[in-house]
Protein backbone atom coordinates (compact mmCIF):
# COMPACT_ATOMS: atom_id res chain seq x y z
CA UNK A 1 0.00 0.00 0.00
CA UNK A 2 1.17 3.53 -1.09
CA UNK A 3 2.12 5.54 1.85
CA UNK A 4 2.40 8.56 0.09
CA UNK A 5 -0.65 10.90 0.96
CA UNK A 6 -2.79 12.35 -1.51
CA UNK A 7 -2.26 16.25 -2.56
CA UNK A 8 -5.85 17.11 -1.17
CA UNK A 9 -5.83 15.03 1.82
CA UNK A 10 -2.68 16.53 3.04
CA UNK A 11 -3.41 20.45 2.04
CA UNK A 12 -6.86 20.19 4.74
CA UNK A 13 -4.09 18.09 7.39
CA UNK A 14 -1.75 20.82 6.80
CA UNK A 15 -4.31 23.30 6.75
CA UNK A 16 -6.24 21.92 10.08
CA UNK A 17 -2.47 22.08 12.07
CA UNK A 18 -2.40 25.14 11.17
CA UNK A 19 -5.70 26.01 12.68
CA UNK A 20 -5.07 23.92 15.43
CA UNK A 21 -1.45 25.93 16.08
CA UNK A 22 -3.28 29.81 15.57
CA UNK A 23 -5.91 28.52 18.05
CA UNK A 24 -3.11 27.04 20.50
CA UNK A 25 -1.33 30.63 20.37
CA UNK A 26 -4.02 33.17 20.33
CA UNK A 27 -5.15 31.57 23.39
CA UNK A 28 -1.92 31.66 24.63
CA UNK A 29 -1.40 35.55 24.03
CA UNK A 30 -4.96 35.90 25.45
CA UNK A 31 -4.05 34.66 28.89
CA UNK A 32 -0.32 36.46 28.97
CA UNK A 33 -1.61 39.31 28.20
CA UNK A 34 -4.15 38.91 30.91
CA UNK A 35 -0.95 39.21 33.16
CA UNK A 36 0.44 42.55 31.55
CA UNK A 37 -2.67 43.67 32.34
CA UNK A 38 -3.18 42.70 35.73
CA UNK A 39 0.17 44.18 36.94
CA UNK A 40 0.10 47.79 38.59
CA UNK A 41 1.21 50.63 35.93
CA UNK A 42 3.21 51.99 38.17
CA UNK A 43 5.18 51.42 41.55
CA UNK A 44 6.74 53.46 43.82
CA UNK A 45 8.40 55.42 41.13
CA UNK A 46 9.02 52.35 38.76
CA UNK A 47 6.65 52.66 35.47
CA UNK A 48 5.96 49.70 33.16
CA UNK A 49 6.56 49.71 29.61
CA UNK A 50 3.89 49.26 27.06
CA UNK A 51 3.25 47.30 25.10
CA UNK A 52 5.04 43.87 26.24
CA UNK A 53 7.20 41.40 23.73
CA UNK A 54 5.83 38.47 22.76
CA UNK A 55 7.56 35.23 22.14
CA UNK A 56 6.75 31.97 20.45
CA UNK A 57 8.79 28.85 20.42
CA UNK A 58 9.94 30.55 16.67
CA UNK A 59 11.21 33.18 18.16
CA UNK A 60 12.54 32.45 21.98
CA UNK A 61 16.22 32.08 20.68
CA UNK A 62 16.21 35.96 19.32
CA UNK A 63 15.46 37.17 22.98
CA UNK A 64 17.59 34.17 25.22
CA UNK A 65 20.99 33.58 23.17
CA UNK A 66 22.50 30.15 24.20
CA UNK A 67 19.14 29.95 26.38
CA UNK A 68 16.16 28.71 24.53
CA UNK A 69 16.87 25.25 24.44
CA UNK A 70 16.01 25.19 27.99
CA UNK A 71 12.68 26.22 27.95
CA UNK A 72 11.96 24.56 24.40
CA UNK A 73 12.96 21.12 25.87
CA UNK A 74 10.04 21.69 28.47
CA UNK A 75 7.95 22.80 26.02
CA UNK A 76 7.54 26.65 25.61
CA UNK A 77 4.32 27.49 24.53
CA UNK A 78 4.96 31.11 24.47
CA UNK A 79 6.05 34.22 26.94
CA UNK A 80 5.44 37.59 27.41
CA UNK A 81 8.80 39.96 28.30
CA UNK A 82 8.19 44.02 30.00
CA UNK A 83 9.86 45.78 32.38
CA UNK A 84 9.89 48.61 34.50
CA UNK A 85 11.57 51.75 34.33
CA UNK A 86 12.71 54.51 37.14
CA UNK A 87 13.21 58.18 36.24
CA UNK A 88 16.80 57.13 35.84
CA UNK A 89 15.85 54.68 33.02
CA UNK A 90 17.37 51.85 35.32
CA UNK A 91 15.03 49.08 34.54
CA UNK A 92 13.13 45.56 36.15
CA UNK A 93 13.09 43.16 33.89
CA UNK A 94 9.73 40.73 33.74
CA UNK A 95 9.26 37.61 32.01
CA UNK A 96 6.51 34.93 32.11
CA UNK A 97 6.94 31.93 30.21
CA UNK A 98 3.80 29.56 29.58
CA UNK A 99 5.84 26.12 29.53
CA UNK A 100 1.82 24.33 28.40
CA UNK A 101 1.80 22.27 31.90
CA UNK A 102 2.59 22.42 36.05
CA UNK A 103 4.90 19.33 35.14
CA UNK A 104 6.77 21.37 32.61
CA UNK A 105 6.80 24.84 34.59
CA UNK A 106 8.26 22.92 37.56
CA UNK A 107 10.79 21.35 35.53
CA UNK A 108 12.31 24.36 34.28
CA UNK A 109 12.49 26.34 37.49
CA UNK A 110 13.73 23.65 39.40
CA UNK A 111 16.65 23.07 36.84
CA UNK A 112 19.23 25.58 38.27
CA UNK A 113 17.50 26.26 41.98
CA UNK A 114 19.53 25.85 44.54
CA UNK A 115 17.13 26.65 47.58
CA UNK A 116 13.94 26.05 48.59
CA UNK A 117 11.38 28.94 48.89
CA UNK A 118 7.87 29.01 49.27
CA UNK A 119 7.40 32.68 49.48
CA UNK A 120 5.86 32.92 45.95
CA UNK A 121 4.00 30.83 43.75
CA UNK A 122 4.55 27.29 44.37
CA UNK A 123 8.09 27.51 45.12
CA UNK A 124 10.66 30.35 44.66
CA UNK A 125 14.32 31.46 44.74
CA UNK A 126 15.74 35.00 45.26
CA UNK A 127 19.41 35.94 44.65
CA UNK A 128 21.59 38.75 43.67
CA UNK A 129 18.71 40.66 42.49
CA UNK A 130 16.93 37.31 40.14
CA UNK A 131 13.30 35.85 41.76
CA UNK A 132 12.70 33.30 39.81
CA UNK A 133 9.25 31.30 40.60
CA UNK A 134 6.48 28.85 39.16
CA UNK A 135 2.74 28.38 39.76
CA UNK A 136 0.56 26.06 37.79
CA UNK A 137 1.81 25.94 34.12
CA UNK A 138 3.69 29.14 34.02
CA UNK A 139 7.58 30.31 35.03
CA UNK A 140 8.42 34.00 35.93
CA UNK A 141 11.81 35.36 36.31
CA UNK A 142 12.11 38.75 37.43
CA UNK A 143 15.69 40.47 37.35
CA UNK A 144 16.28 43.76 38.95
CA UNK A 145 20.15 44.01 38.61
CA UNK A 146 22.37 45.53 40.16
CA UNK A 147 20.65 44.89 43.04
CA UNK A 148 18.84 47.44 45.93
CA UNK A 149 16.98 47.30 48.85
CA UNK A 150 14.42 49.79 46.65
CA UNK A 151 14.51 47.34 43.68
CA UNK A 152 14.23 44.33 45.63
CA UNK A 153 11.09 45.86 47.65
CA UNK A 154 9.48 46.22 43.78
CA UNK A 155 10.77 42.93 42.43
CA UNK A 156 8.76 41.33 45.53
CA UNK A 157 5.37 43.49 44.60
CA UNK A 158 5.64 42.79 41.05
CA UNK A 159 5.79 38.85 42.04
CA UNK A 160 2.83 38.97 44.55
CA UNK A 161 0.48 40.66 41.86
CA UNK A 162 1.84 37.73 39.18
CA UNK A 163 1.17 35.00 41.41
CA UNK A 164 -2.10 36.37 42.56
CA UNK A 165 -3.20 36.43 39.03
CA UNK A 166 -2.41 32.71 38.37
CA UNK A 167 -5.58 31.32 40.00
CA UNK A 168 -4.73 27.72 40.33
CA UNK A 169 -1.94 25.32 41.67
CA UNK A 170 -0.71 22.49 39.34
CA UNK A 171 0.39 19.34 40.62
CA UNK A 172 4.13 18.06 40.46
CA UNK A 173 5.50 15.53 38.05
CA UNK A 174 4.04 12.30 39.63
CA UNK A 175 7.63 10.69 38.64
CA UNK A 176 9.93 12.83 41.73
CA UNK A 177 7.78 11.28 44.04
CA UNK A 178 9.50 8.02 43.17
CA UNK A 179 12.86 9.21 44.46
CA UNK A 180 13.64 7.74 47.72
CA UNK A 181 13.21 10.74 50.79
CA UNK A 182 15.74 9.37 52.68
CA UNK A 183 19.31 11.55 52.55
CA UNK A 184 17.56 13.37 49.26
CA UNK A 185 19.09 16.42 48.71
CA UNK A 186 14.92 17.84 48.34
CA UNK A 187 17.00 21.61 45.99
CA UNK A 188 18.50 19.01 43.75
CA UNK A 189 15.50 17.39 42.46
CA UNK A 190 15.03 17.56 38.87
CA UNK A 191 12.33 16.74 36.77
CA UNK A 192 13.05 16.25 32.69
CA UNK A 193 12.09 14.18 29.69
CA UNK A 194 14.87 15.24 27.42
CA UNK A 195 18.31 13.51 27.14
CA UNK A 196 20.69 15.86 27.85
CA UNK A 197 19.69 17.12 31.40
CA UNK A 198 20.26 13.86 32.66
CA UNK A 199 24.05 15.15 32.54
CA UNK A 200 22.86 17.75 35.04
CA UNK A 201 24.85 16.52 37.93
CA UNK A 202 27.39 14.54 36.40
CA UNK A 203 28.55 13.09 32.79
CA UNK A 204 27.21 10.13 31.83
CA UNK A 205 27.05 9.93 28.03
CA UNK A 206 26.42 12.56 25.28
CA UNK A 207 24.28 9.79 23.23
CA UNK A 208 20.30 9.42 24.78
CA UNK A 209 21.50 5.82 25.77
CA UNK A 210 18.03 5.76 28.04
CA UNK A 211 16.00 6.70 25.23
CA UNK A 212 14.68 9.57 27.06
CA UNK A 213 11.78 11.98 25.15
CA UNK A 214 8.55 13.59 25.43
CA UNK A 215 6.65 10.32 26.52
CA UNK A 216 9.45 9.39 29.34
CA UNK A 217 9.10 11.69 32.07
CA UNK A 218 12.51 11.61 34.69
CA UNK A 219 12.98 12.46 38.02
CA UNK A 220 16.79 13.09 39.10
CA UNK A 221 17.92 13.75 43.01
CA UNK A 222 21.30 14.17 44.84
CA UNK A 223 21.90 12.21 47.93
CA UNK A 224 24.40 12.02 51.04
CA UNK A 225 25.81 9.43 51.31
CA UNK A 226 29.47 8.81 53.31
CA UNK A 227 30.70 12.42 53.19
CA UNK A 228 30.19 12.53 49.48
CA UNK A 229 27.10 12.54 47.40
CA UNK A 230 25.25 10.22 44.71
CA UNK A 231 22.49 10.33 42.04
CA UNK A 232 19.53 8.64 41.52
CA UNK A 233 17.17 8.35 38.27
CA UNK A 234 14.05 7.04 37.89
CA UNK A 235 12.25 6.94 34.32
CA UNK A 236 9.06 5.61 33.54
CA UNK A 237 8.51 4.02 30.18
CA UNK A 238 4.92 3.57 28.10
CA UNK A 239 5.43 0.18 28.65
CA UNK A 240 7.96 -2.34 30.33
CA UNK A 241 9.07 -3.88 26.74
CA UNK A 242 10.23 -0.19 26.41
CA UNK A 243 11.90 0.21 29.67
CA UNK A 244 13.32 -3.58 29.20
CA UNK A 245 14.85 -1.96 25.83
CA UNK A 246 16.49 1.17 27.19
CA UNK A 247 18.25 -0.56 30.34
CA UNK A 248 19.43 -3.36 28.07
CA UNK A 249 20.77 -0.18 26.09
CA UNK A 250 22.34 1.35 29.34
CA UNK A 251 24.04 -1.95 30.04
CA UNK A 252 26.20 -2.36 27.30
CA UNK A 253 26.89 1.11 26.48
CA UNK A 254 27.56 2.28 30.11
CA UNK A 255 27.72 -0.82 32.20
CA UNK A 256 30.51 -2.40 30.31
CA UNK A 257 28.05 -5.58 28.52
CA UNK A 258 27.66 -7.42 31.69
CA UNK A 259 25.75 -9.78 33.50
CA UNK A 260 26.09 -7.66 36.55
CA UNK A 261 23.12 -4.90 36.85
CA UNK A 262 25.73 -2.98 39.48
CA UNK A 263 29.02 -2.62 38.47
CA UNK A 264 32.15 -0.02 39.54
CA UNK A 265 33.75 2.83 37.45
CA UNK A 266 36.30 4.04 36.63
CA UNK A 267 36.74 6.68 39.03
CA UNK A 268 36.11 4.17 41.69
CA UNK A 269 32.17 4.97 42.18
CA UNK A 270 29.56 2.51 41.73
CA UNK A 271 26.98 2.39 39.36
CA UNK A 272 23.57 0.63 39.13
CA UNK A 273 20.44 -0.58 37.35
CA UNK A 274 16.94 -1.60 37.99
CA UNK A 275 13.90 -2.22 36.19
CA UNK A 276 10.55 -2.81 37.80
CA UNK A 277 7.81 -2.96 34.70
CA UNK A 278 7.93 0.30 33.14
CA UNK A 279 10.12 1.98 35.33
CA UNK A 280 13.76 2.21 35.28
CA UNK A 281 15.73 3.57 37.99
CA UNK A 282 19.85 4.14 38.09
CA UNK A 283 22.13 5.06 40.58
CA UNK A 284 25.30 6.95 40.17
CA UNK A 285 28.43 7.30 42.37
CA UNK A 286 28.00 5.35 44.97
CA UNK A 287 30.46 4.32 47.53
CA UNK A 288 30.35 0.53 46.85
CA UNK A 289 27.90 -2.12 45.94
CA UNK A 290 25.67 -2.51 48.48
CA UNK A 291 25.01 1.44 48.68
CA UNK A 292 23.50 0.85 45.42
CA UNK A 293 21.64 -1.88 46.23
CA UNK A 294 20.05 -0.43 49.66
CA UNK A 295 18.67 2.60 47.60
CA UNK A 296 16.90 0.47 45.08
CA UNK A 297 15.29 -1.66 47.69
CA UNK A 298 13.60 1.81 48.72
CA UNK A 299 12.46 2.75 44.88
CA UNK A 300 8.78 1.55 44.86
CA UNK A 301 5.87 2.62 43.40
Amino acid sequence: MSRVMPREIAVGVGAFISLVSLMRTSAMSESMIDFNQSLPVSIDGWTKSEPPDRFTPETLSSYIDGGAELFLSYNFEGSISLKYKDSADAEIIVDIFDMGSSYDAFGAFAHSRETIDSRFGQGSEYAGGLLTFWKDRYYVSILAFPETPAKRDVVFRVADAISGAIKNDGALPPVIALLPAEDLIPESVKYFHHYVWLNSFSFVSAENVLDIGNDTPAALGKYRQEGATCYVLVVRYPDAALAEAAGEQFRQKVLGGGTEMTRVMDDGRWTGLQRRGELLSIVFNAPDAQAVRNILTKIRE
